[in-house]
């Protein structure tokens, strides 16, 4: 069949469609097949057979993040937390168990430092200082000999007992130091020799600082992936490491538990399909790593064993937690509890089920050195540059890149949406009630709260969990704050199951457990007040939670589609499978609670057209790629009769 009938007939069915539902779906599939012969594809012509050039991955979360720093006034007085970091400190120092830990503030206009250093003796004394890595061959994010390294002062000890001070002014050094790690050290020691606690600066705070003085981010080097609907290097190299590099490890990958086919994340149904030797199963395969995982738990639940007390004990004192997504990374991890961590910093940032995903400051980019040192690791000893890679700061900072860049950029106003399925706009309307006062990111917000909604009472086989803060978890159980974090929810429906312990299987159940007299009785119920929903406004809530995943979907795969549109590229095979999943899980978001027939046709009808572009050469492609985009479309505007600010 020549193109040009393809489209003329297609163009007929779009115009049919777009009045109401049509069976028509076989016959597009043969209009699709009549197609699949290499021989009918037009080749590439001059520049449309070469990639597009290097976009800015991350301008939007960089803007959205400027915004919210000078705001918040981190242009003017910059603070960043340092922590107790496994892989970074050559000695744990503490008191009454808690590691040594603190806050520097970088005043820029009276170039001066002042810092706060709480859990250490009285009888000791600590510096601070900056820390600059230099990238070399052999290198890692550790203070090494050649790095830039600044004391910037020694700690006094103040008014308050095991707690030190420091007030140093270091003059434009404050502002032109362009530091990796902030880093407290040994009194009269290097950080090469000594580290206490560390704290890293995130690669969006780098960026503004480095802009500001008229800069940018360091050239990018190392191998890229194609794979990524981006060109964009930094972008591009830490999705390479992220689905490529094992840190000379156990043989995981950050897509071992985060695979892109699969909202970068795990459940059980996704684990049964994978083969025994995946690296997921190390620790039935590697009788070294036999105590890495609960085989059982694993399998069975899709929970990780997580030490988030440290290693001293690690075959006894863990907790058992289910794989969170790492989608729209930017707009969830936050600054803290309203930007003010109750129990003081660190961390900075609140990453991973419990906020206390990360080591050191709590940031994202700490978080990665803290996943290889759990999940990487060749030995229960996790002996770095024994038993895993240590990382360099380059590729912390891509990885970070990568993290930020997928999925969302920014959160949703969804207050501004009318929905043309009426359930889902009551549950739109009743979600906007007693939800919106924990779950902010469906309306804009960036908080990002802990909260105890005492799930654990829900008896399960694994240890108990206590959330943030705890100490002495175990598998005897722990008691802990019992908080968690709020986790987004414009994904939730696809992600399940739900809770950090992987509780509730379905949405509908997830909704339902904020209706229980378990979570009115706890301390977040308590706080929010009864929400009195019936079962049929359980279900309309879920609607909307459905809808407003299958919006996401089909805005994930038009960028993934219009990428392969515009971009010659081996990679984009694996765009495009990407893709394909992204909207069947729409078409399973919708279809089995009979949600927007009309949008369902027209998703599987683009899903259709992107596997026929799979089946083809890439050169092939721009031209399927074009009359998916009009379904995707299409399914869209079934969704919504009003989406005045264009969230999706």
């Amino acid at each position: 069949m020549a193109m040009a009938t393809f489209n003329a007939r297609l163009s007929a069915v779009v115009q049919m469609q777009h009045g109401g539902i049509v069976p028509f779906t076989v016959a597009v599939a043969g209009l699709l097949a009549g197609c699949v012969d290499p021989g009918d594809a037009p080749e590439p012509v001059g520049a449309a057979a070469q990639a597009v050039s290097s976009e800015d991955g991350l301008a939007e979360a960089f803007g959205i993040f400027t915004q919210n720093f000078v705001a918040d006034g981190q242009d003017q007085r910059f603070t960043i937390g340092f922590g107790f970091h496994p892989g970074m400190v050559t000695q744990r120092v503490a008191v009454a168990g808690a590691a040594a830990s603190g806050l520097a503030t970088l005043v820029f206009a009276e170039g001066r430092v002042q810092a706060t250093l709480h859990n250490v003796p009285d009888d000791v004394r600590f510096d601070l200082w900056f820390v600059k890595n230099v990238p070399g061959a052999g290198r890692t994010v550790r203070p090494e000999v050649g790095d830039q390294l600044l004391k910037i002062g020694s700690f006094t000890p103040g008014t308050e007992a095991n707690t030190h001070t420091l007030d140093a002014v270091i003059g434009t050094a404050a502002v032109g130091f362009d530091l990796d790690d902030v880093v407290v050290t040994a009194a009269g020691q290097s950080p090469v020799a000594s580290v206490i606690a560390s704290g890293a600066r995130t690669v969006l705070e780098k960026r503004f600082f480095r802009e500001r003085a008229g800069g940018h981010l360091d050239p990018v080097t190392g191998a890229t992936s194609n794979a990524v609907e981006s060109t964009d290097p930094l972008i591009a190299r830490g999705a390479q490491l992220f689905f490529g590099e094992t840190f000379a490890g156990n043989g995981r990958t950050c897509g071992t538990c985060h695979p892109a086919e699969h909202n970068l994340t795990i459940d059980p149904r996704f684990i049964a399909t994978l083969p025994s030797t995946d690296p997921l199963f190390v620790a039935e395969t590697n009788p070294a790593l036999a105590q890495l995982e609960n085989p059982t738990l694993l399998r069975h639940d899709a929970l990780i064993r997580e030490n988030v007390d440290g290693f001293d004990d690690a075959t006894h004192k863990f907790v058992q937690r289910g794989v969170p997504h790492t989608l729209a990374m930017s707009t969830s991890i936050g600054r803290g509890d309203l930007g003010v961590p109750p129990d003081g910093p660190p961390p900075d940032f609140r990453t991973g089920w419990g906020g206390d995903g990360a080591p050191g400051r709590g940031s994202l980019n700490e978080f990665a050195f803290g996943a290889i040192m759990q999940h990487f690791t060749q030995r229960l000893d996790r002996r770095a540059g024994v038993d895993f890679r240590v990382p360099t700061q380059d590729e912390l900072d891509a990885l970070e890149a990568f993290q930020l860049f997928s999925g969302r950029q920014h959160n949703p106003i969804t207050p501004a949406l009318t929905f043309r399925e009426a359930r889902a706009e009551n549950g739109k309307n009743l979600f906007l009630g007693p939800c919106v006062a924990c779950h902010r990111d469906l309306v804009g917000g960036r908080e990002n709260f802990l909260i105890d909604t005492d799930i654990e009472r829900i008896v399960i086989s694994a240890p108990r969990d206590g959330g943030f803060g705890t100490t002495g978890t175990d598998t005897q159980g722990g008691i802990g704050t019992g908080r968690f974090n709020v986790p987004p929810l414009v994904e939730a429906a696809d992600t399940g199951p739900f809770f950090h312990n992987d509780t509730i299987a379905t949405i509908e159940d997830a909704v339902s457990f904020y209706v229980s007299d378990v979570f009115s009785s706890s301390p977040g119920g308590q706080l929010v007040g009864p929400i009195p929903f019936t079962p049929d406004q359980v279900n309309d809530v879920a609607a909307f939670l459905r809808v407003i995943n299958a919006a996401e979907n089909i805005r994930q795969t038009r960028k993934r589609a219009l990428f392969v549109q515009n971009n010659r590229s081996s990679g984009n095979s694996a765009i495009l499978r990407v893709a394909i999943n992204d909207l069947q899980d729409a078409i399973d978001d919708l279809e089995p609670k009979a949600l927007d027939p009309g949008a369902v046709h027209a998703l599987r009808t683009a899903r259709l057209t992107l596997q026929t572009a799979l089946a083809n050469n890439d050169s092939a492609r721009p031209h399927f790629i074009a009359h998916a985009l009009v379904w995707l479309s299409i399914a869209r505007e079934d969704l919504f009769t009003a989406n005045p600010l264009n969230e999706f």
